[in-house]
């Protein structure tokens, strides 16, 4: 899987049979071809694994749709989720992101589960989603379904705040060939290629290839961050309708990552942290597919089945094999006569590891084989001529490290009209622990001698054979969904999250031993402990088209998160998290041909002592995107971001990992040719 190999790729997507102006590109979307009552009868998939419209829905949903993506002319899928409400989004390096529902973001922000077409890509050796080795074009995307708040009885363990799932459009709805041509400030870059072939009846494909990568970003200091990255990716998806009850989809794809980076590698020895150039390369290739049949008129079986093999290595710290299978079965269903709506099902996943480090630590065992299993099931009942439906789910999970257990939800909605509903939801969710968190002991940090009374420097590491600790979420949620007229609609959202425990750093270190080396320090492990903390908080998002050509969409989100005084300096991510994030989204169709939008954020300050490490000011920026169609198959884009805003750090990295950058504007342009 070497760059090369897929570069010739993407050479021959692009050299398919010439564009010509048979066709209208289709880039720029007249605003009034989806209008606010479309919106709200979009089906979304997330909330309950069925089809369900989006104005009935009792969870806070947000759907980002292809249009949204392609009017505000982002270029990677982190700076997509900006568009949601209650989605925190920070720029960690040149290809790294921190993305955080409901606080917690960070590099690993170990409390979201990210889907693929229903496929996880959260992390079973480091807790999270990283961003940088995983790659969907962002045209093939045809929407992404944000849920806010835990999700665990419908996905499982990890869906503690919220799910993101990003759902591609199916072959046959991307007939013709595309070529994306984008370049911008920083030395950013994308290339882009697909073919799409068939049709449903007899099966069709949709062949792409894919290019990106970022240069080097500048460290607050004005030295070199190292964070240069280049990203390949070939892949392919087949859609056929089998019969008429029947329908399969499969897909795979190849990647290949190289993302460089600065290590701050910790030393005994003044000044106690060095930085350390390195680079991170993953190759990765998976597939998975889906078949979808219906036994009856109320009746459906579906079968989906991964297979993934993935090996990566980051220069003179660590090695990695991984190897993934899942598969899983579910039955939804609806018993004659009944107005009980059944969903249930099953599945197995099998893991399994050879990890290897060098100089910083190890994993113990280096070899790792981890089967989990999962079992769920939920009853939906509609009654009062479909006005109130009450929703009831269970989901069992057995996981290697926390073994079984259970993650219940309740939830309940009336529709007061049929435009308005209102909501309310009691659930719980928990995260279970990496392979990472349970079997590495890595070196991340030197305290100082002086610093806390220390006379010798003191080794701190991560700590394997600590007691685990399987965080817990208790939500109750209520929420209201209206439109008000044809121009105006009004989301609001109220929670209160209770999480116990939730893991900490342990407030002193475990374990000393005095070590004498040439420099004589105290080995130590920074200890996880139990504890407590609380987030509490208001979501409100509006859509408003007062013109045809016209729209506005304004979101805010209020967060509170508590945690007990003897916690807050242990309180990592969820603590640093802004109290307010603003959105203000003004989009403008000029002509048939051309659009423009504006797109203005706030984003409070992350902790509230100054003076610690990780504060970070609060920022204002604005986002100016323009679409063009020069050609009946020819789109022109241009967007200038981070407006207004110094060039600043936007979050500290986690303990031990790279080195801070600057964030700060920039401009793109884009050429899309279709046919």
């Amino acid at each position: 899987m070497h760059p090369s190999r897929t570069l010739t790729a993407l050479a021959c997507l692009a050299l398919i049979s010439p564009v010509a102006l048979g066709q209208n590109a289709g880039g720029v979307r007249a605003l009034a071809e989806l209008s606010l009552e479309d919106l709200m009868r979009v089906e979304v998939v997330s909330a309950s694994r069925g089809s369900d419209r989006l104005g009935d829905v009792a969870a806070p949903v947000f759907v980002i749709t292809r249009d949204d993506i392609l009017r505000t002319g982002v270029r990677s899928l982190p700076e997509a989720l900006r568009l949601a409400p209650g989605v925190d989004v920070a720029r960690l390096s040149g290809a790294r992101w921190a993305v955080g529902v409901r606080g917690d973001a960070g590099r690993f922000s170990n409390k979201l589960q990210v889907l693929v077409d229903g496929r996880s890509i959260y992390s079973p050796l480091f807790s999270g989603v990283m961003w940088e080795t995983q790659r969907v074009p962002l045209a093939d995307i045809e929407r992404i379904e944000i849920i806010r708040g835990p999700a665990g009885a419908v996905w499982g363990a990890n869906a503690v705040n919220g799910v993101i799932n990003i759902i591609t459009r199916r072959a046959q709805d991307s007939l013709g060939q595309q070529v994306d041509v984008e370049a911008g400030s920083e030395g950013a870059m994308v290339l882009h290629g697909s073919r799409s072939t068939g049709s449903a009846e007899a099966g069709a494909w949709r062949l792409y290839a894919q290019v990106d990568g970022t240069g080097r970003s500048s460290a607050p200091d004005g030295s070199d961050a190292n964070d240069a990255s280049l990203v390949s990716t070939a892949g392919l998806r087949f859609d056929r309708d089998v019969d008429a009850h029947t329908q399969l989809t499969a897909q795979a794809q190849l990647m290949h990552s190289r993302v460089d980076d600065t290590r701050l590698r910790p030393v005994v020895t003044p000044p106690y942290s060095l930085q350390s150039p390195t680079t991170q390369t993953i190759d990765r290739v998976h597939a998975h597919g889906t078949l979808t049949h219906r036994l009856h008129a109320h009746s459906q079986l579906t079968l989906s089945g991964l297979v993934a093999v993935e090996s990566g290595e980051e220069l003179g710290s660590q090695s990695v094999n991984s190897q993934i299978a899942d598969l899983e079965v579910s039955h939804a269903f609806q018993p004659i006569g009944s107005v009980h709506q059944i969903t249930w099902g099953l599945g197995a996943r099998l893991y399994q590891d050879h990890n290897e480090t060098q100089g910083i630590g190890k994993f113990d065992p280096a070899r790792r084989r981890m089967t989990d299993w999962r079992l769920f099931g939920q009853d939906r009942w509609v009654g009062f001529d479909d006005r109130l439906s009450i929703v009831g789910g269970l989901r069992l999970d057995h996981t290697f490290f926390a073994g079984t257990r259970s993650q219940p939800s309740l939830a309940v909605a009336w529709k007061q009209t049929p435009d308005m509903t209102l909501w309310s939801s009691l659930s719980r969710a928990i995260r279970v622990p990496s392979r990472g968190e349970e079997d590495a002991d890595v070196a991340v940090a030197v305290v100082p001698p002086g610093v806390a009374g220390n006379p010798l420097p003191i080794l701190l590491r991560s700590g394997a054979d600590q007691p685990t600790v399987v965080e817990s979420v208790r939500a109750l949620q209520a929420g209201l969904r209206n439109r008000l007229n044809e121009q105006l609609a009004f989301d609001a959202t109220l929670f209160r999250q209770v999480y116990d425990p939730l893991g900490f750093r342990a407030p002193t270190p475990l374990n000393p031993q005095l070590v004498m080396a040439q420099t004589p320090y105290i080995d130590a492990t920074l200890g996880r402990a139990p504890g407590r903390a609380s987030a509490t908080g208001v979501e409100l998002s509006s859509d408003w088209r007062p013109l045809p050509s016209l729209r506005q969409q304004l979101s805010y989100t209020w967060l509170r998160t508590e945690v007990p005084d003897s916690q807050v300096g242990r309180g990592g991510a969820l603590v640093q998290s802004p109290r307010h994030l603003l959105t203000l989204r003004l989009s403008y169709d000029v002509s048939p041909l051309l659009s423009v939008d504006a797109w203005a954020r706030y984003t409070s300050e992350r902790g509230t002592d100054t003076l610690a490490a990780g504060y970070i000011p609060a920022r204002k920026v604005l986002d100016l995107s323009a679409r063009w169609s020069v050609a009946r198959n020819t789109v022109l884009s241009a967007r200038a971001y981070n407006l207004g805003g110094p060039r600043r750090v936007e979050i500290q990295p986690d303990i031990g990992y790279s080195k801070p950058v600057d964030v700060s504007p920039g401009l793109g342009v884009r050429v899309e040719i279709r046919h």
